[in-house]
C-alpha cells in the first residue's frame, strides 16, 4: 500500500527528485496518443481504499484526482500537469517542480508505469 501512494506523490511532484539526463531534448518528445484518455487504479487494504484517476489530454496537459477512503471519509485531492514522451519515457510536471520522469508501456486497455524504485502499477482504461 505504501508503495502504491508513493507511486502518486512521484506523480505530484511533491517528494522525490528525479534528474533529466542530458540528452532529453525539449525537440525529442512525442504526444504518445495512445496515453490520451483516462485510466484508473483501485487499491483496498483493510478499511482503506485508495483511487487513482488520472487524464492525459491531447494538448499534453492532465488532471490527476486522487481519492482516499478512510473509515468512511473520503479526502479528494487534484493535481493539473503537463506530460511529454520520449522512447518508453514518461515526463510529468506539475505547477513548478522539477520534472518527474518513469517508464511506461501499454498493452491493450492497461497502461503500467513503473518509478524509479522498479515498482510498477497497472491502470486500467475508463
Amino acid at each position: 500500500m505504501k508503495k502504491f501512494i508513493y507511486l502518486f506523490v512521484l506523480f505530484t511532484a511533491t517528494s522525490i527528485a528525479v534528474s533529466c539526463n542530458s540528452d532529453d531534448d525539449a525537440g525529442s518528445d512525442i504526444n504518445d496518443t495512445a496515453l490520451v484518455g483516462s485510466w484508473g487504479a483501485t487499491e483496498s487494504d483493510e478499511d482503506m481504499v485508495l483511487k487513482v484517476t488520472v487524464t492525459f489530454n491531447s494538448n499534453q496537459t492532465g488532471r490527476l484526482i486522487i481519492e482516499t477512503t478512510f473509515e468512511g471519509e473520503t479526502e479528494t485531492e487534484t493535481e493539473n500537469f503537463t506530460w511529454s514522451t520520449s522512447g518508453n519515457k514518461l515526463t510529468i510536471e506539475s505547477s513548478g517542480e522539477a520534472p518527474e520522469v518513469v517508464t511506461y508501456s501499454i498493452s491493450g486497455n492497461s497502461l503500467s508505469i513503473t518509478d524509479s524504485d522498479n515498482f510498477t502499477t497497472v491502470f486500467t482504461r475508463l
